[in-house]
């Protein structure tokens, strides 16, 4: 778990002393019996109404393509 570092200390271990007990917390839907799905599931609904908007296609610098999808690939290594 990641903490904000400017949080006061006094802040910071109350969090760690909550997250001792971590069992007591659902960390996935099944951990949360009991609950309905409509309240523990979000759901946007879109008004059909309203056509969908569509972008135009922007083209890449043919020079710059090559680095742009050797980064790319660098972060999905990561």
């Amino acid at each position: 778990m990641k903490v904000n570092v400017s949080l006061e200390l006094v802040v910071i271990e109350q969090l760690i002393e909550l997250l001792e007990f971590k069992e007591i917390f659902a960390w996935t839907y099944k951990g949360m019996k009991g609950i309905p799905l409509k309240i523990i599931q979000h759901k946007i609904e879109f008004d059909t109404m309203i056509p969908l908007a569509r972008q135009v296609k922007y083209w890449l610098n043919p020079n710059y393509g090559a680095i742009v999808k050797q980064d790319i690939n660098k972060l999905w290594l990561h």
